[in-house]
């Protein structure tokens, strides 16, 4: 692996590490830290996660028209910047919605403007496999999310929230710095991004994305019923659920890393099919499960489902329309963000008239629509799109 393609890994570890950092922090922040009523967090989580696809999509298209996506991702990160610093600094929930939709949704594009610059950078390279360095990218973000969360939540102890602000706005400041001494400009090249235009979305893409969608509310909404239904329903140790997430976040990134290799040799759908099966298996199992042993026995069934899920997740949606990377990446980040959004909002619903432990059959119900779109998809869709190269010989 060359020294761009470290530059791309570790670039994409420091922006995950942000939100890892963060956005656990959240729910907290504007409970105990505010005041608010918690009916306020939706209210934040919608408005941030809707202008945060808006921008997410506009940034993407500009990056497929041609406008440098280094200098997109700039943009992005230091809107992250602004909103974290005046986080640290609001008394009031209105403030920081007001921050979070105007800013730290612009920084929503982040992520996916880093996956655009890296696959631009790619196409470029002549022995690069695009799924392994895909995977090897979001097994960065990965691993932020191993380390981000415990390490925002010592620093914020004692509803000291503005440390981890300050500390987040380095980090955003950081990567700001860094894409600009060490991440060369990247942007289409003029002969594909004459084509990309002819290149739609079509009936088939649209399910895949569904797919993408649904396997994150599957997801989301396991992860936001597990630490209370562990600890107020089995009666767990507090600590337990963290035990849970952190065996599943170190059991993914091997995954996610060995699911690219194995699509040289397996289809990457069948991939995903066996993905799926392996996340409807877990959640009804988490379901019957009564012993802390059981969970975390189901936990490594977990890390197949969302290993293979994240890392080959990408690169299966930026197939299908190799001439719109931009846009296709900011789907794929939007359809992860819209899955959380909705995925929460279930949990609250199912655990308000049934409890917790239901919002595991919320779960099957998403895994098993995300299989039915993959087998749709596979029904649905068109022929390989031409690769780049050609596309670049006939222009």
């Amino acid at each position: 692996m060359n020294r761009n393609a470290w530059l791309f890994i570790f670039l994409s570890l420091l922006t995950g590490l942000i939100g890892a950092f963060v956005n656990p922090l959240m729910s907290l922040f504007i409970v105990e830290g505010l005041q608010s009523p918690p009916m306020y967090l939706g209210v934040y989580t919608s408005g941030v996660t809707l202008m945060g696809i808006v921008f997410s999509q506009w940034l993407g298209s500009l990056a497929d028209k041609g406008i440098n996506a280094r200098n997109l991702f700039m943009i992005a990160v230091g809107g992250m910047a602004l909103a974290l610093v005046m986080f640290a600094n609001a008394t009031s929930f209105w403030q920081v919605f007001a921050a979070g939709v105007l800013f730290l949704s612009l920084g929503n594009a982040a992520i996916p403007q880093v996956m655009t610059i890296a696959r631009f950078w790619a196409d470029k390279q002549a022995h690069t496999d695009i799924t392994q360095f895909n995977s090897q990218l979001r097994a960065a973000i990965s691993f932020a999310w191993v380390a981000g969360p415990p390490v925002g939540y010592f620093f914020a102890a004692g509803v000291a929230f503005e440390r981890s602000f300050y500390i987040a706005a380095g980090l955003a400041l950081l990567a700001l710095t860094f894409a600009v001494l060490f991440i060369p400009k990247q942007s289409q090249s003029s002969s594909i991004k004459a084509h990309s235009e002819s290149q739609s979305a079509s009936i088939s893409f649209w399910l895949l994305t569904g797919t993408v969608m649904f396997g994150s509310i599957a997801n989301i909404m396991y992860f936001s019923a597990l630490p209370l239904y562990a600890i107020k329903e089995l009666n767990f140790a507090s600590h337990v659920p963290g035990v849970f997430m952190g065996l599943v976040a170190l059991g993914e990134i091997p995954v996610m890393l060995y699911a690219a290799k194995l699509s040289k040799s397996v289809s990457k759908m069948k991939l995903l099919g066996f993905a799926f099966v392996c996340a409807i298996t877990f959640y009804i199992g988490v379901f019957f499960a009564q012993d802390v042993w059981q969970f975390a026995a189901l936990q490594l069934i977990n890390a197949l489902y969302y290993g293979i899920f994240a890392g080959i997740g990408l690169t299966v949606l930026q197939d299908q329309m190799p001439r719109r990377i931009g846009f296709t990446s900011a789907v794929y980040g939007n359809a992860i963000k819209l899955g959380v959004m909705l995925g929460t909002a279930g949990t609250g619903l199912i655990a308000q008239f049934y409890s917790f432990r239901f919002a595991t059959l919320g779960s099957v119900v998403a895994a098993s629509i995300a299989l039915l779109c993959l087998l749709l998809f596979n029904m649905l869709k068109q022929p390989a799109h031409k690769p780049l190269e050609s596309v670049a010989e006939a222009a």
